[in-house]
C-alpha cells in the first residue's frame, strides 16, 4: 500500500495514461552500462540499487548525489526520468524533494530483480560493510567484479569482497551474511589490515591487484 506522506502521480505532473516506460527511452546520447544495457546509464541502475533494494527509505537528490559521487544536476535528471516512469515517488518537503521507490507501481518489483542481480552487489556490499566504523575500504573482485566492467563470461555465482580495515573476521561475515541475505548469493569475505593491503609481496592481494577490482564504499 502508498504510503500517504507520497505525493500522487499527478500532484508531480505525470501525465496520466503515458506508458510507464516512456521516460526510459527519451535519452539515448548516454553510454548504457555493459552490465545490462537496458539502462540508459550505470547512473541510473546505482541510483535504482540504492533506492530499490532493501528496506523502504527516503532520500534528497543531495544525499544521492554524495552516495553516488556524482553531481546533483545528473542525479536530479535522473529522479525526474524515474519518477515519469512510475518507478520513484517524489514528496515535496520544506526542506525539498524526498524520492523513494513506488512500490504500487506494477514495474518495482520486476525491476527491482533486475538491479539486484546486475547493480544490487555492489550497492549493498557497500551499505552492510559501510556500517563498520574500522572498515576503511571494500572492494569487490573476482567474476563479478569482471562482469561488472564489461568482461563477457558466465554470470558470477558469488560475490568477493575484500575489507581493508582493522575488523574481525567475525565481524566480516556478519556483515557478509546479510548482504547476502539480500543479495540471494554466497558474499565471501577476505580481510586485510591496511599495512597488509598496501604491502605488494601478498601473492593473493597482487592477484587480486592485477584483475578487475570494483571500489564498494571507502
Amino acid at each position: 500500500m502508498r504510503s500517504n506522506g507520497v505525493g500522487s502521480a499527478a500532484q508531480y505532473g505525470r501525465p496520466r495514461g503515458r506508458p510507464l516506460d516512456a521516460a526510459f527511452h527519451r535519452d539515448v546520447r548516454a553510454p548504457a552500462p555493459p552490465r545490462l544495457p537496458i539502462f540508459r546509464s550505470r547512473l541510473q541502475g546505482e541510483l535504482l540499487a540504492r533506492l530499490l533494494l532493501g528496506p523502504r527509505r527516503e532520500a534528497s537528490m543531495l544525499d544521492l548525489a554524495v552516495m553516488l559521487r556524482t553531481d546533483l544536476g545528473s542525479v536530479m535528471r535522473e529522479v525526474e526520468r524515474l519518477s515519469r516512469a512510475g518507478v520513484l515517488a517524489l514528496r515535496r518537503t520544506l526542506a525539498g524533494r524526498l524520492v523513494s521507490r513506488d512500490e504500487a507501481s506494477p514495474l518495482y518489483e520486476p525491476l527491482a530483480r533486475l538491479v539486484m542481480l546486475t547493480f544490487g552487489p555492489a550497492a549493498v556490499v557497500a551499505e552492510e560493510f559501510g556500517r563498520l566504523p574500522l572498515v576503511r575500504e571494500t572492494h569487490l573482485f573476482g567474476p563479478w567484479a569482471a562482469r561488472y566492467a564489461g568482461v563477457p563470461g558466465d554470470p558470477p555465482c558469488d560475490v568477493e569482497v575484500l575489507v581493508i580495515g582493522e575488523i574481525g573476521r567475525d565481524v566480516a561475515f556478519d556483515a557478509a551474511q546479510e548482504a547476502a541475505a539480500r543479495l540471494g548469493l554466497p558474499v565471501h569475505p577476505v580481510v586485510r589490515s591496511p599495512a597488509e593491503w598496501a604491502d605488494d609481496t601478498d601473492p593473493f592481494l597482487r592477484e587480486i591487484r592485477a584483475g578487475h577490482l570494483f571500489t564498494a564504499a571507502g
